[in-house]
């Protein structure tokens, strides 16, 4: 009986390690967006271009999609998700798609651009594909906080 009692100590001991370790788990970067399947968050259109789909993901891990970087700047705007409650913004970088951190991207608002919403807004994970891209298309370049004005 003593042996049982402590068998189902140490087992519950265990699990309520293991869930604590999960709960307290950072972010581990961004979650694979299924585009022409995953809805954007904001407006409900199918996400369906890798090279504006974006994601925000909160501190308790809550993932949310959206379409172009415009939809989930409204998203937090109104106050969808607090801005405080964000733990990452993810954006893909227009050359190779790849999900990014927001914060350490280049940003280029042009016309030619023609993103899904219209924000027509593209991010770059360097300044020279940037600048590259910017002598095909124009436009202005911008920076993370610029977006947000």
């Amino acid at each position: 009986m003593k042996n049982f009692k402590l068998f189902w100590i140490c087992l519950s001991s265990l699990l309520l390690l293991t869930l604590g370790l999960q709960a307290c788990q950072s972010n581990n970067g961004p979650k694979p967006i299924k585009y022409g399947t995953d809805q954007c968050a904001y407006c409900k259109m199918t996400v369906s271009d890798a090279r504006f789909g974006t994601q925000l993901q909160t501190k308790k891990g809550r993932v949310y999609n959206f379409d172009d970087v415009q939809c989930m700047i409204a998203f937090v705007k109104e106050s969808k998700v607090k801005k405080d409650e964000v733990s990452a913004f993810y954006l893909p970088d227009y050359s190779s798609q790849k999900l990014m951190a927001a914060e350490k991207m280049f940003y280029l608002k042009s016309e030619e651009l023609k993103s899904p919403m219209r924000g027509n807004i593209a991010a770059f994970s360097n300044a020279a594909d940037l600048e590259k891209t910017k002598e095909t298309v124009g436009g202005t370049t911008l920076t993370w906080d610029d977006l947000w004005k």
